[in-house]
C-alpha cells in the first residue's frame, strides 16, 4: 500500500526540475566555454587577402588614439601599401577623425580614407562600414581590429552581407588575457542573441 503518493509525486517533480536546471546550466557553461575558445582561436588568425577595403572600427573614447588604435591604423595602411585593399574605412564618433588624421600624417592618401563619425560601438561601426562599403560597390573587406574582438567583428560584417576576412592588429597578448576573452565572449553572445 502506498501511504504517501503525494510525497512521491512531489519528489519526482523536484528530481525532474533539478535535472532540467542541471541541463540548462551545463548547456550554458558549454556555450560560454565554446564561445570563449572561438574568441581565442579567431584572435590568432590572420586571413588578410585582397579585398575592396580594410575596415578599422573604432569605439567611442576620449583623448588621443591609443597605441592599439594606432597599430590598427598602421596595419590597415600596410594592407593598402601592399595593394591588398584600395580603400580604408574608419568608423567611430571620436576615433574616425583622429584615425584619418593619423593616417594622413603617416602618408596615406586622403582620397582612399572613408570615415563614419556617428557610431559609438563596434557593432554600430561595422553596420555603418557595411553601408559605406556597399555605397562604394565594395563587397569584400578585411577587418582590422583588436585580436579578441575579431570573432564579433567578423560575425557582424558577415551578417551585414559583406565577405569579411580578419587581420588582427594591436596588442597580441590580449588574445590570451582572461578579462579580454570574457568581455569579448559576452559581447559576441550579446550580439548573437540581442543584435547589439
Amino acid at each position: 500500500m502506498n501511504r504517501h503518493p503525494r510525497l512521491k509525486t512531489v519528489t519526482r517533480a523536484l528530481i525532474a526540475l533539478g535535472r532540467g536546471i542541471a541541463t540548462v546550466l551545463t548547456s550554458a557553461l558549454l556555450l560560454l566555454g565554446l564561445t570563449a575558445a572561438m574568441v581565442v582561436v579567431q584572435s590568432g588568425r590572420d586571413e588578410a587577402r585582397p579585398a575592396g577595403a580594410a575596415v578599422v572600427p573604432g569605439e567611442a573614447v576620449d583623448g588621443a588614439l591609443t597605441s592599439e588604435q594606432k597599430a590598427q591604423c598602421d596595419h590597415a595602411a600596410n594592407l593598402y601599401r601592399r595593394g591588398m585593399v584600395s580603400r580604408i574605412i574608419l568608423t567611430g564618433v571620436t576615433v574616425a577623425p583622429r584615425a584619418r588624421q593619423y593616417l594622413i600624417d603617416q602618408g596615406a592618401p586622403p582620397q582612399v580614407l572613408l570615415i563614419e563619425e556617428e557610431s559609438a560601438s563596434l557593432v554600430e561601426g561595422l553596420r555603418a562600414a557595411a553601408n559605406m562599403a556597399r555605397a562604394q560597390g565594395i563587397s569584400s573587406v578585411v577587418i582590422v581590429v583588436d585580436p579578441p574582438a575579431m570573432l564579433t567583428a567578423l560575425k557582424v560584417a558577415r551578417d551585414e552581407g559583406l565577405t569579411a576576412y580578419g587581420s588582427p592588429a594591436g596588442d597580441a597578448s590580449r588574445a590570451d588575457d582572461p578579462n579580454a576573452v570574457v568581455g569579448e565572449t559576452w559581447r559576441y553572445l550579446r550580439y548573437v542573441f540581442a543584435g547589439r
